[in-house]
């Protein structure tokens, strides 16, 4: 993307991060639900538990999940399942006599595993040491005798601290790649030498606003630098760039708020989404207008501007069509003016 400042990028790369992981999350959370209800079938036949309780907390933890999907408060739900599903994985290891073991065993996991779906180290630690807790009815999971108390504080604790060790490599890793993606982007749609979008990036928001509707009754400018090869031929190619970088100066001020670009060598374009010919010939007379305040080596500057009629529904490719002849029209009649598509 064009240079923004650096808290919008932030949230910008936050967004991104959170659309990424959602998928993520919710296929963890819906295979924690698999496992649990397998672990149910599973479980010896000996063992006996309230069916309604478990039903119901089968209907928990699907409410919190289609939560997750359905609500952008994707770390609170999140955090619900993970409890949730710790508490059905509780309740069914209560029967057994090993029941240490496997509460011990399942608190790892879900430490390790959940530790990349949460976008800030609270919300990791939170999930986690609740999980804990949980299998461990209210404190920290203990041994079958009760004794090595040490070890048994250590094993949470080191096991929290490896998941939150996860969560920065993993939010690090993937938040650097989205900066990287939104900067190979920037190359991909922005102008080097003018710094605002290229030819690409300006096709595509014509194509964008045609597709939405949005055009109506709008129209397209083409704006060409004036006897541009006589500024290259008679002052260097330098000084052809610092003109380009001037007009397009001029464009970014002028036409503020509206989808521009340069189309290719001293050629730009003006999308404009409302207000129809009278708003762009107005557009078109304060672009003239701003460019001939440029100077390069003491030389005057001046643009032509052709004019589309109004879009309607038309195709981009005919408003283009319609700009073009509409800037030899301006060209021909002298240049340092604009011409309207159709007029006269």
């Amino acid at each position: 993307m064009i240079l923004r400042h650096s808290s919008i990028d932030e949230r910008a790369r936050l967004e991104d991060y959170l659309r990424l992981i959602k998928p993520i999350s919710l296929g963890t959370q819906l295979m924690g639900l698999v496992f649990w209800a397998a672990a149910w079938w599973l479980a010896d036949p000996s063992y006996h538990y309230a069916t309604w309780q478990l039903a119901l907390l089968a209907c928990c933890v699907v409410v919190s999940i289609a939560a997750s999907c359905a609500t952008r408060f994707l770390s609170f739900f999140s955090i619900i399942s993970v409890w949730l599903l710790c508490l059905g994985f509780s309740m069914l290891m209560s029967e057994s006599p090993d029941r240490e073991v496997w509460a011990i065993s399942m608190s790892v996991i879900v430490s390790v595993v959940g530790a990349p779906l949460f976008s800030r180290l609270s919300l990791s630690a939170l999930a986690s040491a609740g999980a804990w807790l949980i299998m461990g009815r209210g404190d920290w999971v203990g041994t079958p005798h009760g004794l090595d108390s040490g070890w048994t504080l250590l094993m949470p604790c080191g096991t929290i601290m490896m998941g939150l060790l996860l969560n920065v490599i993993f939010t690090t890793l993937h938040r650097e790649s989205l900066r990287l993606r939104q900067e190979l982007e920037a190359l991909a749609y922005k102008d080097v030498l003018t710094g605002i979008p290229n030819r690409r990036k300006l096709l595509a928001d014509v194509q964008h606003l045609h597709e939405q509707g949005r055009l109506g009754d709008g129209c397209f400018l083409m704006i060409d630098v004036d006897d541009f090869k006589k500024i290259n031929d008679d002052f260097g190619h330098a000084a052809g760039d610092l003109a380009l970088q001037r007009v397009a100066a001029v464009l970014r001020e002028t036409a503020l708020g509206h989808a521009l670009g340069r189309l290719g060598g001293e050629e730009f374009g003006v999308v404009l989404t409302g207000g129809g010919t009278a708003h762009a010939q107005a557009m078109a007379a304060r672009i003239i207008e701003q460019v001939r305040g440029i100077r390069i080596e003491g030389r005057l500057v001046t643009v032509s501007v052709g004019i589309s009629g109004v879009a309607g529904h038309r195709i981009p490719a005919e408003l283009m069509r319609e700009a073009d002849v509409a800037l030899y029209e301006a060209k021909r009649m002298g240049k340092d003016r604009f011409a309207l598509h159709g007029a006269g």
